[in-house]
């Protein structure tokens, strides 16, 4: 065998062993984005919804500033966060070249570079709706047990996985979050790109606009408007897991007089050895159905949440994977009361919307179930600037019944990415 021969047979062989490890690297990461591609010093190959960091190869002192403009653009279906920053986020939900000048002043010198970044197709079809239910914690609540299907002796892990089953799919099932605080937590398979001047994603719910009124002064649209406060994480570490920072997307009502920040509620689990009886009855009666799951906050305030009959469904609210737990705590923005009785005889309630900014607040078709990135905040309300997000936490921000209708709790039936989708709604 000639020399020829075995140095070819070896490079070979080196070859199959490089692409070995290359595929058997990576982990566990469920939501992968493709890397960027540095092709020279000043241009970046990459695909559409991916994150790619830009970053300047200049040697300068610490004291330099910098300040990332358009050059040119073949579309403004982009984002470009930290602007002015050494590192500037850019992604993009189009095709094109798109153009940058970085500016960069060290004590008085200025140098200018042109960056270009090249955006192709994705090597793969994303999916517009919801990839992976990442947690599932809902609060009590009348539906809690039925949406998703819940049976004596389920896991919490299991209930993830039906929860994963009713939402990671292009047509949803409902998922009820209960009384205020219940969440969830889901991402997609990409990044949906915050556009500049346009709504990028939609949670679903089950929101409705009542027929009639009776109070033919209300100046609110209203009817079934049960607000989820919306939060969002970009994957900044790439891992495919929602382990990096929230930020809360701001509302409508997030600055109205009656909002509560940071508020906190305890709901205690009733004792299984009690027998609640509709109505309020006598004899074995040890609680009634309108003192069925005790609640305080940290306003100084507490309850009960109210056992509601008037659906057929079943009537056991306290989580039954958690039946062990005895108390339950969850935080949040606690949004004001929405139900009004405009009936006055507790026969028509109307749950008003807030205008904007939140999950099952108004219907799947309107255009102000549309979420804006922009409007996300962080935890001392500050605005951010983010390049767009992988996962989404919704938590329903109302602590309020409204009659027969029992609780007022959060559903939520899917998402979807605005841009991927093809939608065009202008923020507000």
């Amino acid at each position: 065998m000639d020399n020829k021969f075995l140095k070819h047979f070896r490079s070979v062989l080196l070859l199959l062993f490089a692409i070995m490890l290359t595929n058997c690297s990576g982990g566990d990461n469920d939501n992968p984005q493709p890397d960027e591609e540095l092709v020279e010093n000043n241009e970046y190959k990459t695909q559409r919804f991916a994150i790619v960091t830009l970053t300047s190869k200049v040697s300068v002192s610490s004291d330099a500033t910098y300040n990332w403009s358009v050059k040119n653009t073949s579309s403004e279906n982009y984002s470009l966060a930290n602007a002015t920053s050494k590192e500037a986020l850019f992604a993009a939900a189009e095709v094109g070249t798109y153009e940058f000048t970085l500016t960069i002043n060290d004590k008085g010198n200025t140098q200018t570079q042109t960056v270009k970044v090249v955006v192709s197709a994705e090597t793969k079809e994303l999916k517009t709706y919801i990839a992976k239910v990442f947690e599932f914690k809902p609060a009590p609540g009348q539906f809690i047990n039925d949406l998703p299907a819940a049976n004596d002796g389920d896991t919490t892990e299991k209930i993830l996985s039906r929860a994963n089953t009713y939402l990671a799919k292009k047509s949803g099932d409902l998922v009820s979050l209960g009384a205020f605080g219940g969440y969830i937590v889901f991402g997609f398979d990409h990044t949906i790109v915050n556009v500049k001047g346009k709504r990028d994603f939609r949670v679903l719910g089950n929101a409705f606009w009542a027929d009639g009124n009776p109070n033919p002064d209300a100046t609110m649209r209203g009817g079934s408007s049960e607000a989820g406060v919306i939060m969002v994480a970009y994957d900044k570490n790439k891992n495919g897991l929602p382990d990096d920072e929230w930020y809360e997307i701001e509302g409508g009502g997030h600055k109205m007089e009656k909002t509560i920040h940071n508020y906190e509620i305890t709901y205690h689990r009733p004792d299984p050895n009690k027998i609640p009886v509709p109505g309020g009855g006598t004899g074995t009666v040890l609680f009634t159905d309108t003192e069925y799951i005790y609640w305080k906050d940290n306003q100084g305030k507490d309850g009960y949440l109210t056992q509601n009959n008037a659906y057929n469904h079943s009537l056991d609210y306290w989580p039954k994977w958690l039946k062990d737990q005895q108390t339950i705590t969850f935080k949040g923005t606690r949004l004001p009361d929405n139900a009004v009785d405009e009936s006055g005889t507790g026969s028509y309630f109307v749950q008003y919307a807030f205008l904007y900014g939140y999950a099952d607040n108004a219907p799947n078709n309107d255009n102000d179930s549309g979420i804006d990135i922009n409007w996300a905040v962080d935890k001392n309300g500050n605005k951010v600037e983010l390049p767009g997000i992988d996962f989404v936490k919704v938590y329903n921000g109302l602590n309020q019944e409204a009659g027969w209708l029992g609780e007022t709790s959060t559903e939520i039936l899917g998402a979807t990415d605005l841009h991927l989708s093809g939608e065009n709604i202008p923020t507000r």
